[in-house]
């Protein structure tokens, strides 16, 4: 099965590598060639991208996972309009996000749509943006990876590693990336940079998007949200960030991240949200080390849960006064020539219900990266995943009679070898 599986694998690796040539234009660069000299048109870019993986598991959850996909396909398509008129850029970004296969929970389209007006002085000012100030200015080690770069994809949490109460994840925004937000980004002075956001509430329907932008795994016991009415109000969200160094020899960036909500409910009182992230780059020439730090604190965890809450066997099911929503460490190093990249991380969560109980997800990666040209690379992956389940948090997810959904998973051990392609457009 393994022989047939790599083999059907290699296939649009081995076609792409054929069909790129060196004198190939990005569609974006054919687009732009072709309308020069069109006032309307010539304002316009296309950019974006498509990837494809294929992977294979011996995790020990398998059995427990109903139609595990061993393909994935995403793509990214983004048209930019900017005019400048007396020193001030105003215009538009339509962007749209596909996801599809089991690895990314099932298919999905995710607008990213925004209107923007910046200067040289003032920086840039995004309105009805998605991402928000405090992830776009979060630094991890998903930002030295190459490959697939599997945490920071979204593709783990849901099923390979997911055991209960665990957390993955590099920051905190728990309105899944889609309330509707203003965003500030400042021009960088001396290597300084900041930003700030604000979105009035994470019930806001972005296009295309159910109204609450929710779906029934942001409302497990093992997600902390208090219930199924639970979200966001008034969440603010900053980052600051410093600069060094040449890119061609020594230079670093230090980051720093926070979040502040209120967590509201229509039938419980879930606490505000709280958290922030730590993280630096170094590089050297075509190295770079890059780690980070994310405290996310007792955000949205139900209030009204406490030590004493117990199922008819007398299990504890509610959260400690220790418990809190994860802390997540990671570290990775990376190298990046003009054909090969390769990378190794480390990422290492733990999540905390009371003193002696918590959850953990330790991943080991390893990846390889070859750029065909550039339009296309091919690259492969491999995974350790070690993750650890939380036995008061099985509990409440088994004990249906008080709110679980009959579904706690225990600890997991995988192996996962992925091997896919890149598109640039």
């Amino acid at each position: 099965m393994y022989k047939k599986f790599l083999i059907f694998s290699l296939l649009p690796c081995v076609c792409f590598a054929q069909a790129g040539v060196e004198d190939s234009k990005l569609l974006g660069e054919f687009i732009k060639d072709k309308t020069q000299g069109v006032s309307l048109l010539e304002d316009l870019s296309i950019h974006g991208n498509l990837n494809l993986a294929f992977v294979t598991s011996n995790q020990s959850l398998a059995p427990r996972v109903d139609d595990i996909s061993s393909f994935s396909l995403d793509g990214n398509v983004y048209i930019d309009y900017k005019k400048v008129v007396d020193g001030i850029g105003l215009g538009f970004q339509i962007g749209t996000k596909a996801r599809s296969g089991v690895m990314k929970g099932g298919s999905a389209i995710v607008d990213t749509s925004y209107l923007f007006a910046d200067t040289d002085k003032l920086g840039q000012f995004r309105f009805g943006y998605s991402k928000s100030a405090g992830s776009i200015f979060t630094v991890s080690y998903a930002d030295v990876m190459t490959g697939y770069n599997l945490v920071d994809s979204g593709f783990v949490p849901i099923f390979f590693a997911q055991t209960s109460g665990t957390i993955l994840g590099t920051g905190f925004d728990k309105d899944d990336a889609k309330a509707l937000k203003f965003v500030w980004l400042s021009p960088t002075v001396k290597g300084w940079s900041l930003a700030f956001s604000y979105a009035p509430n994470s019930r806001d329907g972005h296009l295309f998007k159910e109204k609450r932008n929710k779906s029934e795994r942001d409302y497990s016991v093992g997600q902390n949200f208090a219930d199924q009415s639970s979200y966001i109000k008034d969440s603010f969200t900053a980052g600051i960030s410093y600069e060094y160094g040449d890119p061609d020899a020594f230079n670093l960036k230090v980051s720093v991240a926070g979040w502040l909500a209120q967590g509201k409910s229509d039938i419980s009182s879930p606490r505000k949200v709280q958290g922030y992230n730590v993280g630096a780059i170094f590089g050297y020439g075509k190295y770079k080390l890059g780690m980070g730090y994310t405290d996310n604190i007792n955000s949205m965890l139900p209030r009204e849960l406490s030590d004493d809450v117990r199922d008819d066997n007398g299990h504890v099911v509610g959260m400690g006064p220790g418990a809190n929503n994860g802390k997540v460490y990671n570290i990775g190093i990376g190298y990046f020539g003009d054909k090969w990249e390769m990378s190794a991380g480390y990422f290492h969560a733990v999540k905390k219900w009371s003193h002696n109980d918590k959850a953990t997800s330790k991943i080991a990666t390893v990846a390889v990266q070859y750029n065909i040209d550039k339009m296309v690379s091919a690259y492969v992956e491999y995974n350790n995943i070690r993750a650890n389940s939380s036995d008061r948090i099985r509990y409440s997810e088994l004990d249906t009679k008080h709110g679980g959904d009959g579904s706690g998973f225990g600890n997991n051990r995988a192996n996962l070898f992925i091997i896919g392609a890149k598109v640039r457009i």
